[in-house]
């Protein structure tokens, strides 16, 4: 896969607690498919998992949060100082990449993380260490996913509050729509059959 060839694996937004996370999972009518703890990161997640990209929501834990942690602006991230917003990419990474020591992961396991993403007001864009769709990940993990009814991502539109985010996301992933606006996003979600039969707006 080459670099014009990078796909959307992940779509992120911290949030401010585990309940709102999970108000916000009912009301876009999505079935949170597993939720998980980043020791060391400070965080937790749900899941929502789609034939082709993941929807998460994240959220301070109230436990430690590495160093490591705080030198990639995830720390700031979860204090509400910087974007909430993060997306990472399945293929290969751009040369401008930092490895993130991500404390949750095995030894030697890193994640590259676009060196623009250290600006805590743009983006966390990153590369999944994964590398597979959840449709290809072990059903143990993503069970059931949202399919039949809600299959993959047709269309994601972010309204971000910089050039330099719109640059940013405009060169790592453009697929993804990017206008100049109030922040937020717009997630329309295909059923098996190609139908759009969901949209998600949700600002950040």
């Amino acid at each position: 896969m080459g670099e014009t060839d990078r796909e959307l694996d992940h779509l992120f937004l911290v949030v401010e607690s585990e309940s709102r996370a999970r108000a916000m999972m009912d009301a876009a009518g999505l079935r949170v498919n597993y939720a998980r703890a980043h020791p060391g990161q400070g965080t937790r997640n749900l899941c929502a998992c789609l034939d082709d990209a993941f929807v998460e929501l994240i959220w301070a834990d109230g436990s430690a949060v590495s160093p490591e942690s705080e030198r990639v602006t995830l720390g700031a991230r979860l204090r509400g100082s910087g974007s909430p917003l993060g997306l990472s990419w399945r293929g290969a990474s751009p040369p401008d990449c930092i490895g993130y020591a991500a404390p949750f992961l095995p030894d030697g396991v890193t994640i590259p993380v676009l060196h623009e993403s250290l600006d805590p007001a743009l983006p966390f864009v990153f590369r999944t260490p994964g590398g597979k769709p959840p449709a290809a990940r072990d059903p143990a993990l993503v069970g059931t996913r949202q399919h039949p009814d809600l299959a993959r991502v047709a269309r994601l539109a972010l309204r971000l509050d910089s050039d330099a985010a719109v640059a940013l996301v405009s060169r790592v992933l453009p697929q993804v729509e990017t206008t100049r606006g109030e922040p937020g996003l717009s997630l329309e979600l295909a059923a098996s059959d190609g139908r759009i039969a969901r949209r998600i707006d949700w600002a950040f």
